[in-house]
């Protein structure tokens, strides 16, 4: 017994046994679901970066001055305070106000964390943390660039100091 099917007949039959139908750059299953649009360019997922960086000991310093990371990127950021006695932080900062964000984070106290709330000239920071602890923190990288970090603690901002760059 011969079975008459045309060509396209038989494609759409073979497709929905597979439970596929590829239409116009839209993937549908079986099941009743909707459609899942494929994604956009822009609108790929962001790339996870893990980065680590410490204070150096007693000194008011940095253990790494530079840090790198891809645009578009997602941040996860580790600081650890390897002081014994001091208190740090990292902050990243809009270029040219490391003076300006240390002073008002001077002026916002120790209650505050030395950092002024919702300034607009910070990007991301950690909490102030205690000697021999570590805070993480997670963020989107800023459009590519070079940004400065410092420690906010009193003082600190003028040596202990780097640059992250966004390539």
């Amino acid at each position: 017994m011969a079975l008459n099917f045309s060509r396209r007949h038989f494609l759409k039959t073979v497709g929905l046994a597979s439970g596929l139908v590829v239409s116009g750059g839209v993937l549908a299953a079986c099941g009743g679901g909707e459609a899942t649009p494929a994604p956009a360019a822009g609108d790929q997922p962001k790339q996870e970066v893990k980065l680590e960086i410490g204070s150096k000991g007693e000194e008011l310093l940095f253990d790494k001055d530079t840090l790198t990371a891809p645009a578009n990127s997602r941040i996860t950021l580790t600081f650890k305070n390897n002081s014994t006695a001091l208190l740090h932080n990292w902050v990243l900062i809009k270029p040219g106000t490391n003076d300006q964000v240390a002073n008002d984070g001077l002026a916002a106290g120790e209650a505050k964390g030395y950092l002024k709330e919702n300034d607009p000239n910070v990007i991301a920071h950690t909490k102030m943390v205690k000697a021999g602890e570590s805070d993480t923190i997670t963020f989107d990288a800023p459009p590519k660039g070079s940004y400065p970090y410092i420690c906010t603690f009193p003082g600190h901002h003028v040596l202990m100091k780097g640059t992250l760059t966004i390539q």
